[in-house]
């Protein structure tokens, strides 16, 4: 009777874990080879999201920081927390590994899904922010700088000194006063002490609709001449 009861265990097989079924490589009738795996199950209430992130962003990151997972698909990005920052480099990236982990996230977001991670690792109160493709590198390499639109009608380099920064802006820790009249378009290779013409941005959109009209114009006027022949 024991026997038969060992025999019996031993066709069940018990998952050490909460989750479901993702695959199922055998079925019924077919011969399973030893450390051959039978049933994938996964634990869906916690995802791990892995990313490699280069040394210089990676250094602020701690466990705890905050942060964010965005799948295509999905209108809300999906909260999370840094579970996991590397203490090593990877020697042939040259990155950090780390880990986010969101617990009880969106059914839409599934294993094996390629996501963008927003990490939070600092927040500065009443920063004073540049976007990041208004800042350059010296012609060294060693410095960043900010294009200034002087009174003097002339264009300014201003070394600056940055702090954290997102996807988009960047903190200006020195070298810049709030209100500053940075250059944000075209300042890219623009010499120091270059004259430059300030428009108020009601006389540039003037000027487009201006620009766009005559190309209306223009193209009315082909086309009459193209009936006429």
């Amino acid at each position: 009777m024991l026997s038969a009861e060992a025999q019996l265990s031993y066709s069940m097989i018990r998952s050490p874990i909460d989750g479901v079924v993702t695959d199922r490589p055998l079925y019924a009738g077919d011969l399973a080879t030893a450390n051959q795996a039978i049933l994938t199950v996964m634990n869906l209430s916690r995802l791990i999201a892995k990313s490699h992130i280069p040394q210089t962003q990676a250094a602020t990151l701690k466990v705890g920081d905050a942060a964010q997972l965005k799948a295509p698909g999905l209108d809300e990005p999906v909260n999370g927390k840094v579970t996991l920052v590397s203490p090593a480099l990877d020697p042939g990236s040259t990155t950090i590994e780390v880990w986010v982990e969101a617990s009880k996230p969106n059914p839409a977001l599934k294993p094996g899904m390629t996501v963008q991670l927003a990490m939070t690792s600092k927040t500065v109160k009443d920063a004073i922010v540049v976007p990041a493709n208004a800042v350059f590198k010296n012609p060294e390499g060693q410095a960043d700088y900010v294009v200034i639109a002087g009174a003097d009608q002339k264009a300014h380099w201003q070394t600056v000194e940055l702090g954290v920064r997102n996807a988009d802006n960047v903190q200006v820790v020195t070298g810049l006063n709030a209100g500053a009249p940075v250059i944000t378009s075209g300042g890219y290779a623009l010499p120091d002490n270059t004259k430059i013409k300030i428009q108020a941005p009601e006389e540039q959109a003037k000027g487009d609709e201006k620009a766009d009209k005559a190309g209306d114009s223009s193209k009315s006027g082909a086309k009459e001449k193209d009936d006429k022949d």
